[in-house]
């Protein structure tokens, strides 16, 4: 079919492919818009990293990482304000008013212990997961953080105590 001017026109095939372009390009473009808005370097000479599925100690990126040897570990708390997902073999979490995560608070400074926090976000950013600062709270200390967020609202399981050990040793599946 041609138009008036001379051009010639598709009916459906030039829809059917902009709808498959835009999904395609529209998920691309909203991980690298994530990953960039969170690939800009904190200031200073260390990283504080809120861990909550499977590089909390004894599980497998944890030992991947050698995370006991190579972070220090400040404690465990409460991050408020997010909900827990299983994605199967690691867990997600997103955004979510009243609900809550447990997650390992761990310190990385020093050149290479800079370098592992480097690997580990790497893993994450390229995961599908953006970073997000929060104020973490261990007994009376205080901190600013980053944890690592899930791009998009998970369609899985939710994990209502937000604990991923505690439901890995539920599923007996804890490493």
């Amino acid at each position: 079919m041609e138009k008036s001017s001379g051009e010639k026109e598709s009916i459906c095939e030039g829809e059917e492919s902009k709808v498959k372009d835009k999904t395609l390009y529209g998920n691309v473009f909203h991980r690298n818009v994530c990953w960039q808005r969170s690939y800009q370097r904190p200031e200073g000479e260390e990283l504080i990293i809120a861990l909550y599925g499977s590089l909390r100690n004894g599980l497998y990126n944890s030992r991947r990482f050698d995370l006991q040897n190579r972070s220090e570990f400040l404690g465990t708390t409460t991050v408020k304000g997010y909900a827990l997902y299983s994605l199967g073999p690691y867990p997600g979490i997103y955004p979510s008013e009243g609900s809550c995560v447990i997650a390992e608070v761990r310190r990385f400074s020093g050149k290479q212990q800079l370098e592992i926090a480097k690997s580990i976000d790497y893993m994450e950013l390229f995961g599908g997961y953006h970073r997000e600062y929060v104020d973490l709270e261990i007994g009376d200390q205080k901190f600013r953080g980053f944890i690592y967020v899930y791009d998009e609202k998970p369609e899985s399981e939710r994990i209502e105590h937000g604990d991923w050990a505690r439901y890995l040793k539920e599923k007996e599946q804890y490493e």
